[in-house]
């Protein structure tokens, strides 16, 4: 090939690759995400749409029949982790003379059947159905931006008391406390000390009744109950404000279940209520498959996922079942929010892959301004998924343009990062190809072989 054909050549790959360097997106397109580091408190990372099934079976053993009193905590949308709406009760089996629902001062909110009458040898079968729409929820905690408690507050004044099995003044949980968290003052660190206490001391054994967490503390074991109870007393007696939460909590999808589970929670100024499940080995976050009835100890019955109060004293037979499974969106009254949430936090998850996989190739070193852009919208994304989840049970039309908003930033992200990707093939091809023309160009101008002389 003549020079002049070279220089052509080269003349055309620099162009491509300078054409490839140049900005292909404007780099102020930079919006919220880059402003307030506190706008994205937790990220959301799947979304399940179903429904729960609760079943109580109160058997009448006796030759009489049987009377007293049901009552059930109903799963609640507590927090912007669930939502639930109960869809469904009916009762068969026995009859009662009225329903009714009753509320503590800890929000929690209890269905109660009055006057139950179960005949000799029957069964009084209730059944409570919900629709759920819950979240994996991962909290992004940094521990400089957590503010000072407000010790005159509520929250801080009915949080950081001692209650029944959370013994947080007990001279022993004080000072166990005072060691586990020493000199550390920043709440969320005080949090994961005493987390990590808990999980290391405290060796899994189920029991027949609720111990307490001076009980767990003394005896190095119990079941999710003790692990929670002893989380919150150690952080109220580090002046860390926190609760349990109690309700169901499935391994998979479609589990039949029979026992309710236990979980906790501490709190933290500019973030709020951060869930923790020492039993499951989850600190700062919590999966769609938990689902809350009861938080702190419930004021209206015992601790229980149901409660029969039966008249005379006599002891009945009874058991409950709990099922979580997939409906369709189509089911809830506000489906319009519902597929838009589900499909933002998708679109969501394929624009972070996109960035990902971007970096891996080297786009950061390429094109550091354009992939700094990509994530910051990516962030502006999960900012508007977190306010549509945190909005949508006080205004749907709110949640769900915060969800629309999403979906169209998730929709740019994607766009571009891969075509920045594109971009860098392309580059990693032109200099191959460049090498490939070189190396050629170099085999062609190398001197002939003796051989090949003698030939000639």
């Amino acid at each position: 090939m003549k020079t002049k054909h070279w220089a052509i050549l080269l003349a055309t790959m620099l162009a491509a690759v300078a054409v490839l360097l140049t900005p292909t997106f404007p780099q102020n397109d930079i919006e919220s995400g880059e402003t307030n580091p506190l706008l994205l408190r937790y990220e959301v990372g799947a979304v399940f749409v179903g429904e729960l099934k609760h079943v109580i079976q109160i058997t009448n053993p006796w030759p009489n029949t049987a009377t007293g009193k049901l009552v059930v905590p109903l799963v609640k949308n507590q927090t912007a982790r669930h939502y639930t709406f109960l869809h469904n009760f009916s009762a068969v089996g026995g009859q009662f003379s009225g329903s009714s629902l009753l509320n503590d001062s800890f929000e929690n909110v209890y269905l109660c059947l009055e006057n139950v009458q179960i005949p000799p040898g029957r069964s009084f079968i209730v059944e409570i159905d919900y629709f759920v729409l819950s979240f994996d929820v991962e909290y992004l905690v940094n521990s400089n931006l957590v503010g000072s408690y407000d010790t005159d507050s509520e929250v801080y004044e009915l949080y950081t008391q001692p209650e029944e099995f959370i013994q947080s003044d007990n001279p022993e949980v004080v000072r166990t406390a005072q060691a586990i968290v020493g000199d550390e003052e920043n709440p969320h660190k005080k949090a994961l000390l005493i987390y990590n206490f808990v999980i290391k001391n405290l060796k899994y054994e189920v029991q027949s009744e609720e111990k307490g967490a001076l009980w767990a503390l003394e005896n190095r074991k119990g079941d999710c109950s003790e692990y929670s109870y002893l989380f919150v007393a150690l952080c109220r007696a580090a002046g860390i404000p926190a609760r349990v939460q109690a309700g169901f909590a499935f391994h998979y999808v479609n589990e039949v279940m029979e026992d309710g589970h236990m979980w906790a929670e501490y709190y933290l100024e500019n973030y709020g209520w951060i869930p923790v499940d020492a039993t499951w080995k989850m600190f700062g976050q919590v999966d769609y498959k938990h689902l809350s009835s009861i938080q702190s100890m419930p004021e209206v019955m015992p601790y229980a996922n149901f409660y029969f109060e039966s008249a005379g004293g006599r002891r009945l037979e009874d058991r409950q079942t709990i099922q979580l499974r997939r409906v369709s969106a189509s089911r809830f009254s506000d489906s319009q929010f519902v597929e838009k949430i589900v499909l933002a936090v998708q679109m969501a998850k394929q624009a972070e892959f996109g960035a990902s996989i971007g970096r891996i190739l080297g786009v950061r070193f390429l094109f550091p301004s354009e992939i700094e852009n990509v994530e910051h919208k990516i962030l502006d994304c999960k900012v508007y998924i977190q306010n549509a989840v945190d909005i949508w049970g006080e205004s749907s039309k709110t949640a769900t343009s915060n969800a629309t908003e999403a979906i169209k930033i998730a929709e740019e992200a994607s766009k571009h990062v891969w075509m920045l990707i594109a971009k860098v093939f392309t580059l990693y091809l032109i200099v191959a190809l460049f090498l490939v023309i070189m190396a050629l160009a170099l085999s062609r101008r190398s001197p002939k072989s003796p051989v090949q002389a003698q030939a000639i």
